[in-house]
């Protein structure tokens, strides 16, 4: 049996029944006692890391991210996270449990594959928590269907960032190891580089394209061959394979799955606007355009017009010349028609749509992508060397570029602007640090808005110290003076209330038994054993205890009574003895009585014999005898 089952954490989460088991942690079911962060009686899910892996730094560390970056996520579409143990004999998370199926039941259930409709449904609401996620800086790097919930209400919940990162905080948790279910990870995952937010769309896209289609893009007996499909190998095509599926959802999924990240959607907000625009219009067509080397071109040899062969002089004209030549004339003035009509239709949608180019206006221009580049690299591109457009320049601290670099642009790449038009780029100063205060002793709300207001995220847990009031900070992880990213996550130590472990035993002296039990009870303690003994009290009164009144005891714990019998009976008169004249009125009547030697007689009427055996004289005591005597 699990040694945690039947066990209460800290004193406010007794642990139930065990519902999962990971690679790190154990997730338990339990219910919430008083004074935790939830009302009393609320089911939760405990997620404990195992005892085992409590001496590996790295993934103790690990732990402790995830709990940095679910406790920072609060949405809808993401199970919530109450409370949060970082001790050293014990590590774990307290979250919403949630009593529903997994997107992979709920798929098996319609043998793998599901409607338009309700792939967008899903797909919509996991576009929703990883655009709240990534926001807050934590990449997923584990989206599949066995890690979202699904709610009889059709609303899903997001779960297991057990390998997420925090984005701002490190580049990645597993020293270059790909992590995640290998039929859902990107194909830089699978290569062990650095990911980011687009690794996560990638995941999603597959999950779109198993559900539109009922099959997965890429799979094998072994994973590595997966992983090895997932780096170079083209899907088949989700037109071939569903061809029911609209124009749109197909393009949108193959966007998604782009295996450069340059070809992807920028954020899941981006996706998200993709889907509801294909929800607004179910015709619609998005022709995306893609940067070379994406997807392999199939080679097609031109078609060249061969040329006629011209007959040698002196030689005979070939039969049918006239014919030849009517031939050859006919798809040339074709092509030329077809060419006069295009260019007609070309000035027509000019005229329509532009028509002030024609007033020799300034021309379109599809802006490069200018982050990661430094300052005198942008001034060096073509778009800006050539004057095609005008760069405004602007800085700010980020923690994700190094100084000197273009962190952000404004309008983004790949959007068609005026020739001359001025694009707004954000150069990086750096990392902007801030000192931790000391905020001990704070209630938490101030504390709490003091270090938000320095621009760091604070992540609160609880713990017990005796010497702080209830409510207030105990001490932050990283200490106070310490310097910190802004932006990066301190940790609040914030003192919980006392949880009493022991009480005083009451006084049970003069109660009935079902009196005291029902006081016991009521101080968290049991009725014991029960013994009578005679005593001046009423009977059914309890006379003693133990432990004795006042006496300080531990929860639960059992008192024995001693209950009054009442007083105690006046002891029974002795009979008198047979030597006695006159012990009885037959005796007396006849003025006679047996001593100890006299003779006995038994039941048979026989007389008995003496202690000598020999027969006893019994003096003639009978009336009857003295009358005639």
């Amino acid at each position: 049996m699990d040694n945690l089952i039947g066990k209460t954490l800290d004193g406010l989460y007794t642990v139930r029944e065990l519902i999962g088991t990971g690679g790190m942690a154990n997730v338990y079911k339990a219910v919430v006692g008083p004074g935790g962060p939830v009302p009393e009686g609320t089911v939760v899910a405990v997620k404990v890391l195992r005892q085992g892996l409590m001496h590996d730094p790295d993934l103790v560390r690990r732990f402790k991210n995830e709990s940095k970056a679910i406790s920072l996520l609060n949405h809808p579409n993401i199970v919530k996270v109450y409370d949060v143990s970082v001790s050293d004999h014990l590590q774990y998370i307290v979250m919403e449990y949630v009593d529903g199926m997994t997107l992979r039941e709920y798929l098996n259930e319609r043998g793998g594959k599901l409607t338009n409709r309700e792939t967008v449904h899903f797909i919509s609401q996991i576009l929703k928590a990883l655009d709240h996620a990534h926001r807050n800086g934590v990449v997923h790097r584990d989206i599949k269907p066995q890690n979202i919930m699904l709610l009889d209400n059709g609303q899903l919940r997001m779960m297991d960032f057990g390998i997420a990162r925090i984005s701002r905080a490190e580049n990645q948790l597993s020293g270059g190891k790909a992590m995640g279910s290998v039929h859902y990870i990107s194909p830089e995952q699978a290569k062990g580089d650095e990911t980011d937010f687009t690794s996560d769309l990638y995941s999603v896209g597959v999950m779109m394209y198993e559900m539109l289609s009922g099959h997965l893009p890429f799979d094998a007996d072994d994973v590595v061959e997966v992983a090895i499909k997932q780096i170079s190998d083209q899907p088949r095509s989700l037109r071939e394979l569903a061809p029911w599926v609209p124009v749109g959802l197909v393009e949108i999924t193959e966007r998604a799955m782009a295996k450069r990240p340059e070809n992807r959607y920028k954020s899941a907000a981006e996706m998200l606007e993709a889907l509801n625009a294909y929800v607004e219009n179910p015709a619609i067509v998005f022709n995306y355009t893609y940067l070379p080397d994406e997807i392999p071109e199939k080679v097609v040899e031109p078609t060249m017009p061969r040329k006629e062969s011209r007959p040698e002089r002196g030689s005979a004209p070939a039969k049918g010349r006239k014919k030849k030549k009517r031939t050859v004339f006919l798809p040339v003035l074709f092509g030329i028609t077809v060419a006069f009509a295009l260019a007609c239709a070309a000035l027509c949608w000019m005229i329509l749509n532009d028509s002030s180019s024609l007033m020799g206006e300034k021309a379109d221009v599809v802006l490069a992508d200018y982050s990661g580049m430094t300052q005198d690299e942008v001034n060096a591109s073509q778009q800006v060397a050539s004057g095609q457009i005008v760069i405004n320049w602007e800085q700010a601290y980020s923690n994700d570029y190094a100084a000197g670099y273009v962190y952000r642009q404004s309008p983004v790449a790949g959007r068609t602007v005026r020739e001359g038009q001025s694009v707004t780029l954000t150069v990086s100063l750096g990392i902007q640090y801030v000192t931790v205060p000391d905020v001990s002793n704070y209630v938490q709300a101030d504390g709490e808005q003091q270090l938000k207001d320095l621009g760091v995220s604070v992540l609160i847990t609880q713990a017990v110290e005796p010497s702080v009031a209830a409510g207030s900070i105990i001490r932050t992880e990283p200490a106070a003076g310490s310097q910190v990213a802004a932006g990066s996550t301190v940790v609040v130590y914030v003192s919980r209330p006392q949880v009493a472990t022991t009480t005083k035993v009451p006084s049970l002296s003069g109660m009935s038994v079902d009196d005291a039990r029902t006081l016991l009870v009521q101080n968290h303690l049991g009725l014991g054993s029960q013994t009578e003994q005679y005593s001046d009290q009423p009977a059914g009164t309890i006379i003693s205890q133990s432990p004795g009144e006042g006496a300080s005891a531990k929860l639960n714990t059992r008192v024995s009574v001693v209950v009054s019998a009442g007083p105690e009976p006046a002891p029974e008169p002795e009979a008198p003895s047979d030597s006695t004249t006159g012990g009885d009125w037959w005796s007396g009547l006849f003025g006679g009585g047996s001593s100890s030697s006299s003779s006995s007689t038994t039941a048979s009427g026989e007389q008995g014999t003496a202690g000598s055996g020999e027969p006893s004289q019994t003096p003639l005591t009978d009336w009857w005898s003295s009358l005639l005597s």
